[in-house]
């Protein structure tokens, strides 16, 4: 990675309207922004930090509470701001005392459609998170690392002073992380990481801090071997980590930390096991210093409740918005939505759909897989079964839904083949969808005998294959159901 790169190149969004409103942004305590100049200038030192800090009663004590945690393992109690510095290091207190001053002085506004103490849980387990990591792969600047993971999402709340009800719509599916960086893709060309970078370079913050905020959810902008490239990628998968955490452990979010850290920065599952640990070890101090609640509060759960409900029914209407506002298609009335047959949505739905679902992921630079599921024996079925084919056709659709996550979508593509979508889904894991779509399909019986053969086939964007267009997308799955040639 070159030095001279500016984080204005990684940026596709239109900062216009923050470049002309800051007084309308998010600014950092007079205190702090001395902070930052002194240490841009490079005149800072013990004396004139600890003066600086000094001077805020409630930055001195969260500085002392934190020289005296557990993790200096200090064998004298710290009592003053300067002995705290010297324990510390300057780079420590001073990414420290930002840290601090951002957590207290940045609270939820009136009429806010964002969910801010989500926000900041997120945030620090994602700070705590990328400081492990760094510690785990050898990362000097680790301090700098908490600050970076921290400051990841700052511009969701820069969005939010600017336009307090952007994420209005959202309120419920703000737990899928994913989903809201979508959100802001389809509606500002852009995502509140830029917006976050950018603020931190408005700030004065160091331009690695602010380049690994700008690429914080496009962990292959940098190898790993570049300059950098190890801090920055620390950052990607420290998000990762604190949504494992804020969706409950769940098996979907279990194995997309351990695979994107493998993938990402190579660790193994060895480590990614010592990297949980850390962080449920690490949940109760860090509410301590940070006067923020961590674990699960009750709001947090009836929020990850309700998404989980609404979840398709979501991702379909921001997804249609976008394409009545751009082609004006009429929308389709609800009996057309859905198959009468299965009562999964019809094809002539899943048609209009899938061009805005795959140019969404290719903006977001988001895995997602089409699985085709065809009835290769239906012909004998209908014969065998008669006018107990729809029953037995709708019971097959109820165990295959029942058998998808929350915002997997399923369509009756033909009259013989499901088409089903999966989010952030690699070809392996679409394969392990299928198979067990497969058996399930299989232990569903009518009038005590007949059952269902089935073959599957895959398409992936993103990862290895990247498609041009979306016919391109669903041309290599059919070819792969058909099991022709796909190469690309």
């Amino acid at each position: 990675m070159n030095d001279k790169l500016s984080v204005e190149m990684y940026m596709a969004i239109d900062l216009s309207p923050f470049i002309d409103n800051t007084a309308r942004l998010p600014s950092i305590p007079r205190v702090v922004s001395k902070i930052v100049e002194l240490a841009r200038s490079g005149d800072i030192d013990i004396q004139n930090l600890s003066t600086l800090i000094a001077s805020d009663p409630a930055l001195a004590a969260k500085t002392l509470q934190f020289a005296n945690s557990p993790m200096y393992a200090n064998e004298h109690k710290i009592e003053n701001v300067r002995r705290a510095i010297v324990l510390l290091g300057l780079d420590t207190t001073v990414n420290l005392a930002l840290s601090f001053s951002l957590t207290s002085s940045l609270k939820e506004q009136s009429q806010s459609g964002l969910h801010y103490p989500l926000l900041w849980r997120r945030s620090l387990i994602a700070a705590a998170a990328a400081r492990e990591l760094g510690r785990l792969l050898g990362e000097r600047a680790i301090e700098e690392l908490f600050l970076a993971g921290l400051l990841q999402d700052i511009g969701m709340i820069a969005i939010d002073r600017l336009q307090p009800d952007f994420y209005t719509d959202l309120r419920s599916d703000q737990v899928f992380h994913q989903r809201v960086r979508e959100y802001e893709i389809e509606r500002m060309g852009g995502d509140h990481a830029e917006t976050g970078a950018w603020l931190c370079k408005h700030w004065g913050l160091a331009e690695r801090t602010s380049l690994a905020i700008a690429t914080s959810h496009r962990p292959n902008t940098f190898a790993i071997t570049d300059v950098d490239g190890l801090f920055i990628r620390c950052v990607c998968v420290s998000g990762i980590a604190a949504d494992y955490l804020i969706l409950g452990e769940s098996p979907d979010a279990t194995k997309q930390l351990y695979l994107q850290a493998q993938r990402i920065l190579g660790l193994d599952s060895a480590k990614v096991d010592r990297l949980i640990r850390f962080l449920h070890d690490q949940i109760p101090e860090m509410e301590a210093l940070f006067d923020v609640k961590l674990t699960e509060s009750a709001s947090q759960s009836e929020l990850l409740e309700q998404a989980n409900e609404t979840l398709a029914e979501l991702n379909l209407q921001n997804l249609s918005r976008s394409r009545q506002r751009g082609k004006k298609l009429p929308k389709l009335a609800d009996e057309k939505r859905l198959d009468p047959a299965t009562a999964t949505f019809s094809r002539e739905f899943i048609n209009a759909f899938l061009p805005d679902s795959f140019d969404l992921a290719v903006r977001a630079e988001r895995v997602l897989s089409i699985l085709f599921l065809e009835i290769t024996n239906f012909k004998s079925l209908r014969k065998s079964l008669g006018d107990n084919l729809n029953s037995y056709l709708q019971s097959l659709a109820a165990k295959l839904k029942s058998n998808l996550r929350a915002g997997d979508i399923i369509s009756r593509y033909s009259e013989t083949t499901f088409l089903i979508l999966l989010h952030d889904a690699a070809e392996q894991d679409a394969k392990l969808v299928g198979e067990r779509l497969m058996q399930t399909i299989g232990n569903v019986k009518s009038n005590g005998s007949s059952i269902a053969e089935t073959t599957i086939g895959i398409a992936t964007h993103g990862l290895d294959i990247d498609f041009d267009n979306v016919d391109e997308w669903i041309d290599h799955a059919n070819k792969n159901l058909r099991g022709e040639s796909t190469e690309v």
